[in-house]
């Protein structure tokens, strides 16, 4: 007998399950209760549930469908019977067998086609890995196309590609009677299971008495049917609507539904299943995708069950109605009601005089945020909204508990790393317990995406940054003998030995790559070992240049280091060519013994690993395949199979629940958070195989599966339903688009409700009202960016307002108000006074805040440097000038360098040499033509309440000569400049010169001691202000600067051509390009700018005119 239960709310089902066991107790107290739940998620809701209302949960066996349907097949067979000779990875192996000898009847020239020049077998793996998926289908959907096949007809409802699919599956069962295992057909199977049914003892039968079934779509309708007759079958159904809402597809059906009732499951009195007849007439002729229901948002929502509610309508089921009544209170229960009800109050279609007002809406109080929608700029904002949202709704709701509130996203392993950035580290009183459930094992699992990383690599370029990131997971750092501090060090010491990629000249061969040592692990070994027994000093040996760093108790770092990398040479050489499956069977164990150390925490990983290997190759061996197979089969399949094995459910009671969003995941909460809800990542768009012929059949796909989920979410929520979704685009800032499910709620929400003081404005207007009540904007801005550059900007129209003349050649500055510095800023060093002008940002954070950034690790490089990297280019640069200018060979710098591994290879590295030397030499004549003997000068000046002293550096007897082995920019004139005032300010009469490439140049003619103070009072007050609030002297300021000042006119030029101009320099020495670094890019800069607005960009260009421009004025070229 089948029962169909019916509830709006999940609550309700629970209790019904509950009242059904207890009012009727098993015959035998020891056997099983049976519930089929597909849902991880949902089995841990019932558990807990069911353990609070009995007071344990035992005795209840969870099982999936297909096992369920499995255990039904198999009803009366021995045990050695029972195993499943047509699994999935089974069927698999002997398709391998199977299909090649077939592929020369014309049946299969399809596939023949698809075959042919596959050398490797590797088209081959995976065709069959797709076909075998498709027939696991099959077995469960359709197992009477399976009777069809096997007793020789065709099913007319599939297409051409049973021709060969038929012909497929008998040969697979074939093949299986070859190798001996007990073969049942799916046709006598299924029938001898009925049969058993019939024949034996119900006091005797394993059969379960009763089976709980959740979802309409647990149980396919094929065994519903054969099974009624022999159990009680209860199946509990979230039904967002009391009324009928599937399909019509006959008239004699229609008749059935006008007369068909539901029992209410306390009085037991009849309820109606239509809600209006004369609707459900009109629906009659039409087909059934083009039905429209009552409620446009069940009637898009709703299709993909249409069919199962049909289906169910047909086979006569006792129906118990257990419904409860939606009050209104607030939007989300009023949404709620119009589905309950089949109710539709949008006014769409009203008459022209309608249009003009908005009479015809019910009323949204302005209060009411029961529904939210937030549009965010990354997934990171998303996370950190959703944090502060959760928070408000608890500090509004007292009474809301953190397990009372869900949070799904289409895939939880995107946002896994920021939910646990944000979420874990958030204070004290901002914690909020959490649980993230649903991530794949492969994704969750440090050991598995280790394991996986390395089956690729040993295959592979062993690239530097790829072979790092094996080495740095604890396990196999521990392995090696290498702690955290060993780790950072020889990060270094790989990054300057000059190790780029492939493991020895051999790697490279069987590569195919052009021959050559350098820049290999060996290479760098070899440079780090020679490091330990002579120094850099001696010279090259063997073309090979020592390592400095690696001396002393830390060298044996490099011991640790080769260890590692032999190991993985080790394995490049067992592993290179193809083996059988039994030579694969002890490798894994093997290898995860030579590059892991096993702990309490990743044992459970490793046998997952292990056991996953081990039975892919065995059903192999089992099948009688005998080929060898190359290691990157291995690993996909490998991989695939791990994927499969990896849903883990780690969801805590008391704690919020992330997961991924999939069926039955909703249980009852009061709050559910929809994350990630853009276009085109929700419904999910994933495109069928065209041979499976179930899509051919069915004309349900993911996007109509998705859309009942949304549903399902809808209804779900008890107070609050919220979603968020990514607005604009990160990179360029391109608008990006609601899912068109959130789009279809709001457009409903909008052409049902309006505001109070919307009620007399047009039905457009209201509507625009209510998507912005709807909607929350947020920027990517920080309420630190905003306090901070506020007040800035204030201090620095001060600044203005008490130095009108700054800008005069004969001015007279007067003090600038600022509070007195403390005891420890009034005596200012030169050093740490000229530090802070080259980045007033960093000094201040790191200086008065105490903000220290964690080391950036160092780049790792993929390739020879055939182009050096900015970095390592300015420092040969430098070396190579001081060489010049200091009139020695440069043929032993060249040699280190190339011993190195710093320069390119053969011709290449030559020719970079003579390029870069050709460039220098001409600086180096440059600069020696002003050079003489020089002597540091000790300082002591008093500038307003402070005190500056120190050494002022290399000063000559014809003034300061500076010069960088680069293009000059705007901050080195600015340093250059204050160098200039403190020289001039304790007596000195010459000029100050700095030279760079390209002829940049920055020249200062001597001032007047006094004149020089007052400029230096001007900058302390600076430093005084860039003490108490970050200063944003930056580039891109400068940049704009000098884009728009005019020398000859001494002016700041702000007319619309000239500023469009400067404003272009300042975006670009903002965002760099793939020839410049970023100004964005500085960690120091993005803590106080995380984004760049229109307020900070001006802050930027009113320091630049403050600081900069003294400098630029008293600039001389000539």
């Amino acid at each position: 007998m089948i029962t169909v239960y019916h509830s709006n709310q999940l609550e309700m089902l629970k209790i019904l399950v509950c009242q059904e066991i207890k009012k009727k107790p098993l015959c035998h107290p020891l056997s099983p209760e049976v519930m089929l739940v597909n849902s991880p998620n949902m089995i841990q809701w019932l558990k807990f549930s069911f353990s609070i209302e009995f007071g344990i949960a035992a005795n209840i066996n969870f099982l999936s469908s297909s096992d369920f349907i499995w255990d039904f097949l198999t009803l009366g067979l021995q045990d050695s019977f029972k195993k499943r000779i047509f699994s999935k990875l089974s069927m698999c192996w002997k398709l391998r067998v199977v299909l090649p000898e077939l592929l020369l009847d014309d049946t299969f020239s399809m596939l023949r086609y698809y075959l042919r020049n596959d050398s490797n077998n590797h088209k081959l793996f995976q065709l069959t890995e797709h076909i075998a998926h498709i027939f696991e289908q099959y077995i469960f959907h359709c197992p009477h196309w399976i009777h069809a096949w096997e007793d020789g007809r065709v099913v007319e409802e599939c297409g051409d590609f049973q021709l060969w699919q038929g012909p497929l599956w008998l040969a697979l069962v074939e093949y299986t009677k070859y190798l001996g295992e007990p073969v049942w057909s799916f046709s006598t199977l299924f029938q001898r299971s009925l049969l058993t049914l019939q024949n034996i003892d119900k006091n005797l039968s394993t059969l379960p008495e009763r089976v709980f079934i959740f979802g309409l779509s647990a149980l396919p309708n094929y065994y519903i049917q054969a099974l009624e007759k022999y159990m009680d079958i209860h199946i509990f159904f979230t039904n967002p609507c009391r009324y009928y809402w599937g399909d019509i597809r006959s008239d004699s059906f229609l008749k059935k539904l006008l007369i068909r009732h539901g029992y209410h499951y306390k009085e037991g009195s009849f309820l109606p299943k239509c809600h209006d007849p004369g609707a459900y007439s009109s629906l009659l002729n039409t087909p059934c995708e083009e039905q429209q229901l009552t409620n446009p948002l069940l009637d898009s929502w709703g299709r993909s069950e249409r069919e199962n509610l049909f289906l169910l309508a047909q086979s006569g089921s006792r129906e118990i109605c257990a419904f409860v009544d939606i009050t209104p209170i607030n939007l989300l229960c009023t949404l709620q009601k119009d589905i309950l009800e089949l109710e539709d109050h949008s006014v769409i279609g009203i008459s022209k005089s309608g249009w003009n007002n908005s009479l015809a809406k019910r009323i949204l109080g302005v209060s009411d945020r029961s529904v939210e929608i937030h549009l965010c700029c990354s997934i990171q904002s998303e996370i950190e909204i959703l944090q502060d949202q959760l928070l408000e709704m608890m500090i509004e709701d007292p009474e809301l508990s953190a397990h009372e509130i869900l949070v799904t996203a289409v895939d939880i392993d995107i946002y896994t790393p920021f939910i646990q950035a944000i979420f874990s580290n958030a204070s004290s009183n901002r914690y909020i317990p959490f649980s993230i459930s649903n991530s794949r094992i492969s994704k969750k699992n440090l050991s598995i995406k280790t394991f996986s990383a390395l089956l690729n690599l040993l295959d592979g370029r062993f690239i530097a940054e790829e072979v790092w990131s094996i080495l740095e997971v604890p396990v196999v750092a521990s392995r090696f003998s290498i702690n955290q501090q060993g780790l950072i060090i020889l990060r270094r010491w790989i990054v300057e030995s000059g190790i780029r990629w492939g493991l020895d000249e051999d790697n490279i061969r069987d590569l195919d790559f052009p021959m050559t040592s350098q820049n290999t692990w060996h290479f760098g070994l070899k440079r780090m070992l020679l490091g330990y027994a002579m120094n850099s000093e001696a010279g090259e040996w063997k073309g090979v240049l020592p390592f400095d760093e690696c001396n002393g108790l830390i060298a044996e770092l490099t011991g640790y280091l080769s260890e590692f990398i032999l190991t993985l040479n080790r394995w490049r050489e067992c592993i290179k060519k193809p083996h059988d499956l039994k030579s694969w069977m002890p490798m894994c164990r093997l290898m995860l013994d030579d590059f892991f150390i096993r702990t309490a925490d990743n044992e459970e990983e490793l046998a997952i690993i292990e056991e996953r290997w081990c039975s892919i190759l065995h059903h192999g061996i089992q099948v009688s395949y005998h080929q060898t197979i190359p290691l990157f089969i291995l690993r996909e399949n490998l991989l695939l199979y791990l994927e499969e094995t990896g849903l883990k459910d780690y969801y805590l009671p008391g704690s919020i629940n992330f997961c991924t969003l999939m069926p039955m995941i909703f249980s009852p909460v009061k709050v559910v958070c929809l994350l990630g809800m853009n276009e085109g990542m929700f419904p999910r768009v994933k495109m069928p195989l065209s041979l499976n012929l179930i899509y051919q059949k069915i004309k349900k796909d993911n996007y109509y599966n998705d859309s009942y989920l949304f549903l399902e979410a809808l209804n779900a929520a008890q107070k609050k339903f919220y979603i968020s979704y990514i607005a604009q685009s990160i990179q360029d800032n391109t608008i990006r688009y609601p899912s068109t499910l959130v789009s279809e709620l709001t457009q409903y929400i909008s052409q049902s409700f309006c505001l109070a003081k919307d009620r007399d404005k047009d039905v457009d207007t209201s509507s625009q009202s209510i998507l912005q009540h709807l909607q929350h904007v947020h920027t990517c801005t920080s309420s630190f960016l905003q306090k901070s550059f506020i007040s800035n900007t204030k201090s620095i129209n001060d600044v203005i307002k008490w130095s009108p003349s700054i800008y005069h050649q004969d001015f007279v500055l007067s003090p600038v108000p600022q509070e007195l510095p403390n005891e420890d800023e009034k005596n200012c060093t030169l050093y740490q006074f000229l530090q802070f002008w080259r980045h007033p940002a960093r000094y201040f954070l790191k200086y008065k805040l105490g903000v220290a950034f964690q080391e950036e690790q160092a780049l790792l490089f993929d390739a020879e440097p055939f182009v050096l990297n900015n970095l390592t280019r300015y420092k040969l640069d430098q070396d190579l000038l001081k060489e010049l200018i200091n009139k020695r060979d440069t043929k032993l710098l060249y040699k280190n360098y190339r011993s190195s591994g710093k320069l390119a290879d053969g011709v290449w590295g030559e020719l970079f040499w003579q390029e870069r030397k050709t460039e220098l030499h001409s600086l180096a004549e440059q600069i020696l033509r002003f050079h003489s003997s020089t002597e540091n000068k000790e300082i002591l000046l008093n500038i307003k309440d402070m005190t500056l002293s120190g050494f002022l550096d290399q000063v000559q007897t014809n003034g300061l000569l500076r010069w960088r082995a680069g293009v000059l920019n705007i901050r080195d004139g600015l340093i250059l400049w204050l160098e200039h005032l403190i020289y001039c300010a304790i007596g000195g009469q010459d000029i100050s010169l700095m030279l760079g490439l390209q002829d940049s140049i920055w020249r200062f003619l001597p001032i007047s001691a006094e004149k020089a103070k007052q400029y230096l009072e001007y900058y302390v007050n600076g430093y005084c202000l860039g003490m108490s609030n970050p200063l944003l002297l930056t580039y891109s300021g400068g940049a704009w600067l000098q884009a728009c000042f005019d020398k000859k006119l001494d002016v700041i030029c702000y007319d619309d051509l000239t500023q469009k101009k400067a404003y272009k320099k300042f975006l670009e020495c903002w965002n760099g390009s793939d020839y410049m670094y970023g100004e964005k890019h500085d960690h120091f800069l993005q803590r106080l700018l995380p984004y760049l607005e229109t307020s900070e960009m001006q802050a930027m260009m009113l320091a630049a005119e403050h600081w900069f421009l003294p400098a630029i004025r008293s600039h001389q070229v000539g």
